[in-house]
């Protein structure tokens, strides 16, 4: 069974992988030297087996000088046997063997040996005599057949101490790699066990949301750059999504405590007609006109969220091209009509062109015009400009997250994009009027949805004006900026990127 970690699976397969190399090259030293040995041992038989063939053809002595013949071949022990015919053995030089050993067992035809040397047991049949090494040759004239043999003794022994050395060899190979395989797996998986720590820390919140490792430009490196990345993408969104249930809680409190009171007042003239409290028709006309001034305000309050919405959802536009000046003179136009008491100026260049939506950038004039109505007091100038601005005033600096920013609490006054393309035209709608300005710790917040300054606070307004201009400006790409100096006066720009060719 396999281990479990990493580092255990690596060990063992590198432990299997050198131990294979190491009995391979085991076995090959083994059998080399055995074929070495034997092929020495057969020579050496061959040598003798001639020495006494060529005696007797010469009609010698057979074991004459072969005491010393043998020694010189360095195996000094040989068993030789003449077999004749008629069944009688004659045993040749026996001073030359060991007379306690046990003879070889020959095999049943001696005519399997002859030639090429086989390897037989001895002959007491217990196994614990030496292994003999034969050869068999036929004699001239008829004599017989000679049997020479010789122990494989120091062959035998001299394997066995190779076996033991190898054994030796292979287990303390095995042990020295298996040590040093230990400490570089280990070295090289310290990384990967510190980002593992660190991942359980910051499972349990423990740690901040970075893993430590290995430099980038190793494989453990570059796992922990991607790691952290992720981290750090997962971190900003889920940032950002408690940042947007934060905003869509206060959105909904918000909305809930502006609709409660519209609600409230038309229930309670219901009330009120129910109970029959309302005598005379004037009285009952006054009512309904507040029923209908208050379902009026909750239908604007409703129109105001459902665009808010819309917005936020979709963000993009209608693209077509809007001539931004002849939106605001059409605007001013209406506001005029509303409103007579405010002395409105329009400067409009015919060649402010934008790529939009006409109803919404209709929409964020009129809700400029608007509050210049509903926070100045009659009699206050006002004026709207729209103009082409080369080479991007101010910077011209555009994207999408900025005005969204000012909507939802971010930089309030200065709602205006950061980051996004740089456009080398825009287009300018700036609404100022006269009045007394806004104060300067509301200044930050008048694009927070639902927020007014306090002296403005009994008027009709929801509170969503501004922040729909920013949307407005944020879904085309662009920012609003309010500017209120201490002497007086507000003015707010709102500056979008013009159409290719204005």
């Amino acid at each position: 069974m396999l281990p479990r970690t990493l580092r255990g699976r690596l060990l063992a397969a590198l432990l299997a992988l050198v131990a294979t190399v190491l009995l391979a090259v085991s076995a090959l030293v083994y059998t080399a030297l055995r074929d070495h040995l034997t092929d020495r041992t057969d020579t050496s038989l061959r040598a003798v087996q001639q020495r006494v063939v060529k005696q007797i053809r010469s009609q010698q002595p057979p074991t004459e000088g072969l005491a010393a013949s043998a020694r010189m071949l360095g195996t000094p022990e040989y068993f030789i046997e003449i077999h004749r015919r008629a069944g009688r053995v004659q045993p040749l030089a026996p001073g030359l063997r060991d007379l306690q050993a046990p003879p070889p067992r020959l095999p049943e035809d001696l005519r399997t040996a002859r030639g090429t040397p086989v390897t037989v047991p001895s002959a007491d049949g217990a196994g614990s005599g030496p292994r003999y090494r034969l050869l068999t040759r036929p004699l001239p004239r008829g004599q017989g057949t000679l049997v020479v043999a010789v122990p494989l003794t120091a062959v035998d022994g001299t394997l066995e101490r190779l076996l033991i050395l190898e054994g030796v060899g292979v287990a303390t190979g095995l042990c020295l790699v298996a040590g040093v395989a230990f400490w570089i797996v280990r070295r090289g998986l310290r990384p990967l066990e510190s980002m593992a720590r660190d991942a359980d820390g910051i499972a349990r919140g423990d740690a901040p949301p970075r893993m430590r490792g290995d430099a980038p430009d190793s494989e453990v490196g570059r796992l922990r750059l991607a790691l952290n990345t992720m981290l750090q993408k997962q971190g900003e969104a889920f940032t950002q999504q408690q940042a947007m249930q934060e905003r869509l809680r206060r959105f909904a409190a918000d909305a809930s405590h502006e609709l409660r009171t519209p609600v409230s007042a038309v229930l309670g003239y219901a009330d009120l007609h129910e109970q029959g409290a309302i005598a005379d028709d004037a009285h009952r006309d006054r009512v309904m006109g507040r029923i209908r001034d208050e379902a009026l305000r909750m239908q604007r309050l409703v129109d105001d969220l459902l665009l808010l919405a819309r917005l936020d959802g979709t963000g993009g536009p209608r693209h077509s091209a809007v001539d931004v000046g002849e939106v605001a003179r059409a605007a001013a136009d209406a506001a005029g009509v509303v409103d007579a008491e405010h002395p409105l100026t329009v400067r409009a260049d015919a060649d402010a062109v934008v790529h939009g939506d006409a109803d919404q950038l209709r929409r964020l004039t009129d809700n400029l015009l608007a509050n210049v109505r509903t926070h100045t007091p009659p009699g206050t100038r006002a004026r709207v400009r729209v103009a082409l601005e080369a080479d991007g005033a101010e910077g011209g600096a555009y994207g999408g997250g900025g005005a969204y920013g000012g909507v939802y609490g971010g930089t309030g006054a200065q709602g205006g994009a950061a980051g996004g393309g740089a456009y080398a035209d825009t287009v300018l709608i700036e609404v100022a009027d006269d009045g007394d300005g806004i104060p300067a710790d509301a200044l930050p917040h008048v694009f927070d949805r639902f927020y007014r300054a306090e002296a403005g606070r009994s008027g009709h307004g929801s509170g969503l004006g501004l922040a729909i201009v920013a949307s407005v400006a944020a879904a085309h790409r662009g920012r609003v900026e309010v500017h209120s100096p201490p002497g007086g006066g507000t003015a707010v720009q709102v500056r979008l990127p013009a159409a290719d060719g204005a």
